[in-house]
């Protein structure tokens, strides 16, 4: 089935009749739970009423492992005696304390709060709400970026180490070939609540710095239709629709979202298609929803540039095309039974498949050397033929296609049961979950010429079959099969103190199969077991302490696998070779901190207590991660290309706080967090274009291609400070206003590992928006992207400057840039 052809069949104006007689507006969450991989406790169906505002994150959720569907079922609180009711709050209500009980840093981003500001991505929509997140463009698209948490990555880019673990209802969404995160597939109007969970290992393979959790909405949570539409710079036209409806226990949701643009550099235009759907069913021992999400989505990366061309101009790249297609149909069968009260078996079932084609037009190293054919970068001979001579400025397009299905389900007991000895209340949950992925891998090269008026490679049609060592073509299947075994229980002590522990064992082995030779056949196996302990302490009824000590892991992904050798690297992820082993990532963490919420009025007189009717909550905490056997992504002396290799010890600490008053006009917030990233072990790696390591070469004649990097040395493209603050205020019950500011610190440049030529500039970003609710169903709206117009630096790198012949660069460095100013205006239709 094709996704384009499902979009399309999908009419708005049919939904839009059937739905617009039992139309409600959604209503207020109750907490999320996520100590353990599927839900446990049905949600009740939305009341008529709408809500005016959420309560804050940090006190309004509990998450303490992988989600699966928040609808189908939804787990008490690890203390339940303190787990709160899933009841209406307002905005001047006192959030849950139920947060009290998690041993870890929370952050929680809810559907109202995308709503009110109006994203369309959900990165963006984490940036704003988590403290320590923040989006590197590398890629110089906004469809498709690297989100960052405490100096882990979650990247749609092949070659860049994965260290969160992604989940939609319960589905890690890492994909099978390199756990890299799509997020341009997530169609963010279907999302009920976001959730950042650390410090738990129940999440499985690659939550070394965390997972990203996201509910989705389905029929009960959701009664209503919506339609909104929006359009403005850089040619951006976008709508979205989505509805639900409810009836005799049998609920339906469905989604879409469709979005295109030119994009703010050159080449880089996006055509975005997403759809989400789920059919549910409740009686009263049982729930079951089958959901799928389909997209297919066009879009060029045109990723970084030299720093000397964008200074002359901002939308510049450097050599194009770069496009990527991507293609999903995912589907989840999802139940939860309760056979006996304090006793639920929970199960889960899904499929998702994947397919990606990604064309990229580079430089080559491949040259002429006076004889019929072209030479590799050593001089050697190759097949390809030289047409042009010496004088000719060679390029290569490189093609990808990359094909990849994954099916598995988790089976999950949980008892509620109190101790027998004390009476207490305590929580135990035991589960497995199973995973195969299977991917077929192909890539081509065709020999192209560079333009000089716009640094496009258009293809002579010479496809390189028989390179002589530089790079090699190659076509291969992979699978991946992921076990995981699970228990987590919690305790609570007593009314103030809470108990948890629990651990998982991950299991992966990963087989590859070479289709043109035998070099890259292998198969590798990677197991540990990974314990969590942590306790809460409640210190009055408005403070509260956690601690927490876990481990982790990540295994090596078919793609790193195939790339890890420094004498043959690969163009990530291009082409493969046979490769030393890697030995997997194991992390321990540590987390400590305070979190707290109150009244200010309680506290202050009277007439000043007017002022400030609501409520404050707030949370600092320190935590800090140390990974053994790092994987890194790193550059070789062949241009354009690289290898993985495992970076020894490496460690992330850092500072989160977080403060944030509501009531019933007004919500502001302020965050700051410090992320010291370092190396800790002294090691060798390859950066062939640091200019210390030109000028040596420059100097003696030698072809050295590798930095000593020394404990302590900080890791690139990790900002230190990230600060961020922003408000909405509702001017009059109609019209609202409101405005983020983010603050990134500058990065130190991708192969000055060794810290040698300072960080990137810092820079911040000042986003405004306005509504004005015209009619009970009718809502106007505006959004001004970047202000200030700052054109921050957020990713760069080094490379050769004298690979282009007709060019001359002084800056060795090759630098992402943010978007410029962007002024956006919508409608949105609800019923």
């Amino acid at each position: 089935m094709r996704p384009m052809s499902r979009l399309a069949s999908i009419s708005l104006a049919t939904l839009a009749g059937a739905l617009t007689q039992a139309a409600q507006a959604q209503t207020a969450l109750p907490d999320i739970n996520v100590s353990s991989p599927l839900r446990a406790h049905p949600r009740p169906a939305p009341a008529a009423q709408p809500v005016v505002s959420t309560p804050h994150p940090a006190a309004a959720a509990s998450p303490t492992a992988p989600v699966t569907r928040r609808a189908v079922a939804r787990a008490p609180a690890p203390t339940p005696a303190q787990s709160p009711s899933a009841q209406q709050t307002s905005a001047a209500s006192p959030a849950p304390f139920v947060a009290a009980t998690t041993p870890a840093a929370i952050n929680i981003t809810s559907a109202k709060e995308i709503e009110q500001t109006h994203q369309f991505d959900v990165a963006k929509a984490l940036e704003r709400a988590a403290t320590n997140v923040i989006i590197e463009d590398v890629q110089g698209n906004p469809f498709s970026p690297q989100v960052d948490f405490r100096g882990f990555a979650a990247s749609p880019v092949s070659g860049t180490p994965q260290g969160l673990a992604v989940y939609m209802n319960g589905i890690r969404i890492n994909e099978a070939w390199g756990d890299t995160v799509n997020w341009d597939l997530i169609p963010t109007v279907a999302i009920d609540r976001t959730a950042i969970v650390t410090g738990n290992p129940l999440f499985g393979l690659n939550a070394i710095g965390g997972a990203v959790v996201m509910d989705m909405k389905n029929g009960f949570t959701y009664h209503g239709f919506e339609l909104d539409g929006r359009g403005g710079s850089f040619g951006r036209r976008q709508g979205a629709m989505q509805a639900g409806v409810e009836q005799d226990g049998v609920a339906a949701y469905v989604a879409i979202e469709a979005a295109g643009d030119k994009g703010y550099r050159k080449f880089s235009g996006s055509q975005i298609h997403r759809l989400y759907g789920d059919l549910g069913w409740r009686g009263d021992q049982a729930e079951i929803h089958l959901s799928t999400n389909i997209a297919a989505n066009k879009f060029g990366v045109s990723a970084s540039a030299p720093n000397d061309l964008v200074n002359n101009a901002t939308d510049a790249v450097y050599t194009t095309p770069q496009t990527t297609k991507n293609t999903l149909s995912q589907f989840d069968l999802n139940g939860v039974f309760t056979p006996q009260q304090n006793w639920k078996i929970l199960a889960d079932a899904h499929y998702r498949a994947f397919d990606q084609a990604h064309v990229d037009g580079n430089t080559t190293d491949f040259a002429s050397c006076g004889g019929p054919t072209l030479c590799d970068n050593n001089g050697n001979s190759t097949y390809m033929p030289d047409f042009f001579g010496p004088n000719a400025a060679l390029a290569a397009i490189d093609r990808t296609w990359t094909t990849s299905r994954t099916v598995g389900g988790t089976v999950q007991i949980e008892n509620t049961d109190k101790l027998g000895f004390s009476e207490l209340p305590n929580k135990i949950v035991f589960g497995v979950n199973l995973e195969h992925g299977w991917t077929h891998f192909a890539a081509s090269e065709e020999l192209g010429l560079l333009n000089p008026y716009d640094l496009s490679v258009p293809g002579l049609g010479v496809i390189n079959l028989d390179p002589a060592g530089d790079v090699s073509p190659v076509k291969l299947n992979a699978a991946n099969t992921y076990l995981g075994v699970y228990a987590l229980d919690t305790f609570e002590a007593t009314d103030k103190l809470t108990f948890t522990a629990g651990a998982r064992y991950n299991l992966a082995t990963i087989s590859l199969y070479d289709l043109y030779s035998t070099q890259l056949n292998g198969s590798s196996s990677y197991d540990h077991l990974n314990p969590v302990v942590g306790a809460t302490y409640k210190i009055t009824q408005e403070v509260a302490a956690y601690a927490s000590y876990s481990e982790s892991n990540r295994a090596p992904t078919p793609l790193e696998l195939g790339c890890a050798d420094p004498n043959h690297p690969c163009l990530i992820d291009n082409f493969l070779v046979s490769d030393p082993h890697l030995s997997q990532v194991v992390a321990h963490s540590i987390e400590t901190g305070l979190r707290g919420g109150f009244h200010p009025a309680s506290y202050l007189p009277a007439e000043a207590g007017a002022l400030l009717p609501g409520r404050v909550d707030w949370s600092a905490g320190v935590y800090r991660t140390t990974s053994f056997n790092d994987i890194l992504s790193v550059p070789s002396q062949v241009t354009g290309q690289g290898y993985f290799t495992n970076a020894g010890v490496t460690q992330r600490q850092g500072i989160e706080t977080q403060v944030r008053y509501t009531d019933e006009k007004l919500s502001a917030y302020v965050n700051y967090a410090l992320t010291d990233a370092t190396f800790r072990s002294m090691l060798e790696l390859g950066s062939p274009n640091n200019p210390l390591v030109v000028a040596y070469n420059t100097a003696t004649g030698l072809s050295a291609s590798s930095i000593l990097v020394m404990p302590g040395s900080h890791m690139t493209s990790i900002p230190k400070h990230r600060l961020k603050g922003g408000f909405d205020y509702a001017l009059t019950k109609e019209w609202k206003v409101g405005m983020d500011v983010v603050y990134t610190a500058g990065n130190w440049v991708r192969g000055d590992e060794i810290n040698a030529f300072g960080t990137l500039p810092s820079y911040a970003t000042v986003n405004l928006r306005s509504s004005y609710q015209l009619t009970k169903n009718f809502q106007v709206y505006g959004l001004i992207d970047n202000v200030g117009g700052a054109r921050g630096r957020s990713f760069g790198t080094f490379f050769n400057t004298t690979q282009i012949p007709f060019l001359s660069f002084s800056d060795p460095r090759q630098v992402s840039i943010t978007a410029p100013t962007g002024f956006y205006a919508g409608a949105k239709m609800t019923f």
